[in-house]
């Protein structure tokens, strides 16, 4: 029997100079999928129009794989899922639609070693998780402002949508993110399922 082919449509920047988010995800889930791997596809991020570009490659599918599936950033709090859904017109297709809760940068503040660990310290020599909101990382809004304020003063400099995304990814702990995260142990499990 042959291998599925199975495509997930993540929004993000394709093709930029600062890095390649493609690769900072592949690095991530081969953490968990030791091997099994869908072709990502990156489907446009802010500049290309992002969120509906990437759904629109994802609902068009013209590369004609067995299973098509779909990873964006949410952008607003997890209760607001369904909207969502009906706003996109995906319901029909739920179970292949995983969030980002509310953005991909809420996985990096709930993982705030790995934060310490890349920004190092500031000029004051606090460290970036001491200066992350104390609540869960999914409630926080507008994650990527955030991430960019509190890291604006460490030896990495502002946290950089891409540059910094794709390192980040590298070293995110895949199993807490599986943890913290149900969109993402859901994809996890959709793929093995479908391999």
């Amino acid at each position: 029997m042959a291998a599925k082919k199975i495509l997930l449509f993540v929004e993000g920047e394709p093709n930029s100079p600062n890095g390649d988010l493609r690769k900072g995800l592949i690095d991530l889930l081969q953490k968990q999928l030791k091997g099994q791997l869908p072709k990502i596809i990156i489907g446009g991020g802010y500049s290309q129009g992002g969120k509906t570009q990437t759904v629109h490659k994802f609902k068009t599918n013209k590369l004609n794989a067995d299973i098509a599936l779909v990873l964006v950033d949410l952008d607003k709090p997890e209760n607001e899922r369904e909207n969502d859904l009906k706003e996109l017109e995906l319901l029909d297709v739920k179970d292949n639609v995983f969030y980002m809760i509310q953005e991909m940068e809420s996985w990096f503040l709930s993982q705030p070693d790995v934060l310490d660990k890349f920004y190092g310290v500031d000029k004051n020599k606090k460290q970036v998780s001491d200066k992350i909101p104390k609540k869960k990382p999914a409630d926080i809004e507008h994650p990527d402002e955030v991430l960019k304020r509190i890291t604006e003063n460490s030896q990495k400099g502002e946290y950089h949508k891409i540059k910094h995304a794709v390192e980040l990814l590298k070293l995110l702990d895949a199993d807490k993110l599986a943890n913290d995260f149900i969109d993402f142990k859901n994809l996890i499990e959709k793929i093995k399922s479908c391999v």
